[in-house]
């Protein structure tokens, strides 16, 4: 077997194959095994006819597709280990020449990993938030925690007002019709909630308990369900219950009732402003570690090959789309509510894939620029920590690496924590605050049960690479 490899622009390139006569007549015969019993040759009983007969009858191409995966994927193995090279990307497959008397010659293009120029990354200059806590912060925990302990108390000598929680029977109509979704009885609601389509609790304030009455209200145009978009409905309203929420007093035994480890409000009050501290140094600890990265990538040159870009793209919309199946939609259903189809989404992923790629490919080059290494210790303590964040036993977790696949992956993991620690341990933190970057903001939709639901989309628009490339 012969093998080639040529340098293409943009750091691919494409490696021809040659598979002899006689191994891909062996793949032939491999293939007549595999797919005898399908065919049919006038004197024979199904299956029973000799494979020249079967090639003479229907054509050695009836044969070629398993063939080809028999031949071609070890062949494409060897040669890259023969000329010691390691793909960064799939490989684009193209068959030039096939047949019994000539074997096959296949061509294969696929991107490497790009030449990294590493610019100024050691003693970078980056933002570092101040830590900051304020009383009203301290004070806001503290309400928090209140409320977590209050109760709701029924009232009976006074309407509705703002901050109430109600309960009550309702149902809407439209044109005289209920419609789906806008039924429920005996449903808490807390009026400023904002938990129902606008205006509905805000005609609830003034009412009092026992009332039977009817609001009229508009759902909004832009309502995804598309028979009650702009529609007007009546609800109508049984006012049954009306509660407040009562505080407990901020007392001494207050703080006893939620710590355990402080006695009195002063005590309770310095407990909370060191947790809010701590917290507020890893988030300011994490975002200049982030702005450190961001700096070294920056000043780094690298040409990346398209076709990583784009399957790294694809990686992120597949990575997107099971996390909105675990929320219950299909990736189809996601869009529709958006009003975005994929080759949208696929354009504002091109930004953040390209910046994923480009970040690892510094950190490696980084890694191995400073002489870095992976200890054994490194790896424990990953463990250690990956075991506590699944709730599982390190000694149990450990087997799960112990292949070779699994341990690359922990160890890719680690040279990124590592060099990313190593750039912050050498950096220099300023307080002053880069420019906010501008984005481009999509919203998602309310249901159809008369809930808003609020939850707002967000993705930053970068028009995509009009490279096309082929990821098969």
């Amino acid at each position: 077997m012969a093998s080639q490899i040529e340098q293409l622009d943009n750091s691919m390139v494409k490696m021809t194959v040659e598979v002899p006569q006689d191994e891909f007549k062996s793949a032939l015969e491999q293939s007549f095994r595999k797919n005898a019993k399908r065919f049919t040759i006038p004197g024979f009983r199904k299956g029973k006819a000799p494979m020249k007969l079967v090639t003479n009858y229907y054509g050695e191409g009836v044969l070629y597709d398993d063939a080809i995966d028999i031949a071609v994927n070890p062949a494409y193995e060897k040669a890259l280990e023969e000329l010691d090279v390691k793909p960064f990307s799939q490989p684009d497959m193209q068959i030039e020449e096939i047949g019994s008397d000539k074997g096959i010659t296949f061509n294969c293009t696929f991107a490497v990993r790009p030449e990294v120029n590493l610019g100024e990354y050691k003693g970078v200059v980056a933002y570092k938030p101040e830590v900051k806590v304020e009383d009203e912060m301290i004070e806001s925990e503290i309400e928090r925690a209140r409320e977590q302990v209050s109760r709701l108390i029924p009232i009976t000598d006074r309407a509705v007002e703002e901050g109430d929680t109600v309960v009550i029977d309702y149902s809407g109509s439209k044109d005289g019709e209920l419609f789906e979704g806008g039924q429920a009885e005996n449903h808490e609601l807390e009026i400023g909630s904002n938990s129902f389509i606008p205006g509905f609790e805000e005609k609830l304030i003034g009412h009092e308990i026992g009332e039977e009455f009817d609001i009229d209200l508009t759902f909004p145009e832009e309502y995804h369900a598309e028979d009650l978009a702009g529609q007007d409905v009546v609800f109508s309203i049984n006012l049954k219950e009306i509660k407040v929420r009562e505080l407990p007093e901020l007392d001494d035994e207050f703080v006893k009732d939620v710590t355990e480890d402080c006695d009195t409000v002063e005590e309770y009050r310095e407990s909370i402003k060191e947790r809010l501290t701590e917290t507020a140094e890893e988030q300011a600890e994490d975002t200049f570690k982030g702005n450190v990265v961001n700096e070294a990538v920056k000043n780094a040159e690298i040409d990346i090959p398209h076709v990583v870009i784009h399957e790294e793209m694809h990686r992120m919309y597949e990575e997107q789309a099971r996390q909105i199946q675990m929320q219950g939609f299909s990736m189809d259903q996601y869009l529709e509510m958006l009003g975005l189809d994929q080759q949208t989404i696929m354009a504002q992923l091109h930004a953040p894939a390209e910046q994923k790629v480009k970040t690892e490919l510094v950190l490696d080059a980084i890694f191995d620029a400073e002489n870095l290494e992976i200890t054994d210790q490194d790896r424990d303590d990953q463990i250690e920590k990956f075991a506590k964040m699944y709730g599982m036993e390190a000694e149990d977790l450990k087997k799960n690496f112990e292949s070779e696949a699994a341990r690359e992956m922990l160890d890719s993991d680690l040279k990124k924590e590592l060099t990313m620690t190593w750039l912050t341990e050498h950096a220099e933190a300023t307080d002053v605050e880069p420019e906010p970057e501008e984005h481009d903001h999509e919203h998602g939709a309310d249901c159809d049960c008369g809930h808003d639901h609020g939850d707002d989309h967000s993705a930053e628009s970068d028009e995509a690479d009009d490279q096309e490339t082929n990821e098969e």
